[in-house]
């Protein structure tokens, strides 16, 4: 799963440039970058056959040593005895040197330098591109945060890179409202809640509660809930569907499919002790669950069709868009588009200077 920053715009038209590029690239440095290879892995195979030549004389002179002086102190009987002891010294002393340099025995007899596959050039354009989409660090500012960074780890390990995340999207204008997190995947637009409540988790009356015993006490304290989760979500889930009904572009997703068809999602509730009893939940306006039953849910999920990568990520510039026009801090908005430019240049160079390296030519 891919974590996005939500200072970027022009995702879509980013991803669109960047495949032009990824394909420029390829044609450019893609078979170049196979014959410096080759010849790379061509010099280090005469270097290591070169060396082993000179390990298996250096043996065979030592072997040839050990094997004269046991039949000089055989022909030579009065020095027999100072013979045999040099004879047992330098054989001690290849024992020694063969297990002191072992790896570099190793190396030079079953070593042979094998030809490593290259990685195409296209693919170290995107993958730079993605990475540079990433948010710097995931920010802690108060407690409910670390269920949001928690869950997301989850998620990235559970899913692939087709998935799309957002933490702390803008929903609202008129009052200060975000999406804890918020994920776009071939199977819809995932909108949660996350709380990070520990202990029994009810509602009644239509009032959520939290229910824990104190530590080292008798006594339960409960604490009721003013926000409630189900009608926050709710609240984010309208207000992302009014936004991509208005500001989606209309070729963006197939003919017939609606914003509202891919939403969905609910409250998770992310902390290792937190406490889920059903029947104790009535008249819930939202899902919830547990964080792990929501990862493989969100896993499982089928895909919706036509909803491409590239429209996942005309759905984030839509949000994103709009959530910069209400925000109410000093972001700095970033181009992916002109990310997408700068990397390609970047990695031209870069590749240009690697050729010229594995041929050993200098760089003009």
């Amino acid at each position: 799963m891919r974590v996005i920053d939500l200072k970027w715009t022009h995702l879509a038209e980013g991803y669109r440039t960047l495949q032009a590029l990824q394909m420029k690239l390829e044609a450019e440095f893609g078979r170049a970058v196979q014959v410096g290879h080759k010849q790379k892995h061509k010099k280090e195979l005469s270097e290591w056959q070169r060396k082993r030549r000179i390990f298996f004389a250096l043996l065979g002179l030592a072997v040839f040593s050990v094997i004269a002086l046991c039949a000089a102190a055989f022909m030579v009987r009065e020095a027999a005895c100072l013979l045999a002891y040099w004879a047992f010294v330098v054989l001690l002393i290849l024992i020694v040197t063969g297990v002191a340099l072992r790896a570099y025995i190793v190396e030079m007899v079953r070593g042979r330098p094998a030809l490593a596959p290259t990685q195409p050039t296209a693919e170290l354009l995107a993958r730079r591109w993605w990475e540079s989409l990433a948010p710097a660090e995931m920010v802690i500012e108060k407690g409910g945060d670390r269920g949001e960074v928690d869950f997301l780890a989850r998620l990235s390990q559970r899913l692939s890179d087709e998935y799309l995340a957002v933490r702390g999207l803008l929903t609202s204008a008129t009052v200060a409202n975000d999406t804890d997190v918020l994920v776009v995947g071939p199977s819809g637009i995932w909108i949660f809640e996350v709380k990070h409540w520990r202990g029994k988790i009810v509602k009644q009356d239509g009032v959520w509660k939290q229910i824990q015993s104190q530590r080292g006490r008798k006594r339960v304290e409960e604490r009721i809930v003013e926000q409630a989760p189900d009608d926050q979500w709710l609240r984010q889930a309208q207000e992302v569907v009014k936004t991509l009904q208005r500001r989606l572009p209309k070729d963006a997703l197939p003919a017939g499919l609606d914003p509202a068809d891919l939403v969905q999602g609910g409250v998770v509730f992310t902390h290792p002790k937190a406490v889920i009893v059903k029947e104790n939940i009535r008249g819930h306006t939202a899902a919830y669950g547990l964080a792990e039953p929501w990862v493989e849910r969100l896993a499982q999920a089928a895909p919706a069709a036509g909803f491409t990568l590239e429209a996942r990520l005309c759905v984030l510039d839509a949000l994103f868009e709009w959530a910069a026009l209400n925000e109410r801090k000093v972001v700095k908005v970033m181009s992916a588009q002109a990310e997408a430019e700068r990397l390609y240049h970047l990695t031209a160079e870069e590749l240009r200077s690697y050729v010229a390296s594995l041929v050993g030519k200098d760089v003009s």
